[in-house]
């Protein structure tokens, strides 16, 4: 064979190969791949409604065609196709909701996501305890945070101070005290994960020496019935009138009292105060700060539930 007769050969063998590459790019087609499906919120009453959006690509560029479909309930697509509104059932379960993506030349993938159908209730915090209620400037105080959830929905706790840092995660943590003698509040989010929380704070104090010891905070009704204690505080009435009386130890030295609440109306000073209750159902944390006049401090809170006057609640 020549040598022309041979570059023609290679010519054509190369010209074949190229060709069936081509070929084969053509015909290999990749499905689309789903890299999220996600419900907004991830749970609804029963009746209500969520936002699901698909995340999707493809590695071929294709246009995607998304189908939906639901265990039951209702679909009401949105002007995008990768995202659709669903109206869950009147009756309580886990439903699916699925999606199919396809790429028009054969490639597809399934993919679903659950949502839960029933009633949420928040999250309630029993009890929100410090080992100690002041320290030396930069001490530490240990806090503690008991809560539960009537649906047993997992819980997550978020710390927070506005003072100092805060050293841990979970249901137990530790405050770190700022350099700066003064009042601090340690507050915990507890979260349901399905929108619902519980918040509380402690107040806590950083001084030079021992504060005023405060032996006791106590609250009493102008009407007796609208005043039930409960574990995690008092149950008081709407626009219900209160006398709150902070006792402290007798120290031979001056006392000073400085009242504040996040909710209702504080009226008189010293050791005695009036709180008024809101018109709102809300939880109010009441708190006195007793200083001597060297300014070491010492807070304590009291924790109101705010409901409605009936019999029903206080009897």
């Amino acid at each position: 064979m020549n040598k022309t007769g041979y570059l023609i050969i290679v010519g054509i063998l190369a010209a074949a190969l190229l060709l069936s590459i081509i070929f084969l790019a053509v015909l290999v087609n990749h499905r689309p791949i789903v890299t999220g499906l996600e419900a907004d919120p991830q749970l609804v009453v029963p009746r209500g409604t969520c936002q699901i959006v698909c995340n999707a690509t493809d590695p071929d560029g294709d246009d995607m065609i998304y189908g939906w479909s639901v265990d039951e309930g209702t679909i009401a697509m949105t002007e995008s196709a990768d995202t659709m509104t669903w109206t869950a059932p009147g009756s309580k379960g886990s439903y699916n909701v699925t999606v199919i993506v396809t790429d028009g030349h054969g490639g597809a993938t399934t993919e679903y996501t659950t949502v839960t159908v029933r009633n949420n209730r928040a999250p309630t915090i029993s009890s929100l305890t410090a080992d100690a209620d002041w320290t030396l400037p930069s001490g530490s105080i240990q806090v503690a945070c008991d809560a539960s959830d009537p649906d047993k929905d997992e819980l997550s706790y978020e710390w927070a101070a506005d003072g100092g840092d805060v050293s841990g995660t979970g249901t137990v943590v530790s405050w770190i005290a700022p350099q700066e003698v003064g009042v601090y509040n340690v507050t915990v989010t507890i979260n349901d994960g399905y929108g619902l929380e519980a918040t509380r704070f402690v107040s806590l104090s950083t001084a030079m020496s021992d504060p005023p010891p405060l032996e006791e905070l106590s609250i009493t009704a102008k009407e007796p019935k609208y005043l039930k204690t409960i574990v995690n505080g008092y149950l008081v009435g709407k626009e219900k009138e209160y006398d709150i009386e902070c006792t402290v130890s007798d120290t031979g030295g001056s006392v000073f009292y400085t009242w504040s609440s996040d909710g209702g109306q504080i009226s008189g000073d010293g050791s005695i105060i009036t709180w008024t209750a809101p018109n709102a159902s809300l939880w109010i944390t009441v708190t006195i700060v007793v200083s001597d006049t060297a300014g070491n401090n010492r807070a304590r809170n009291i924790y109101l539930d705010v409901v409605s006057c009936s019999t029903c609640t206080f009897g």
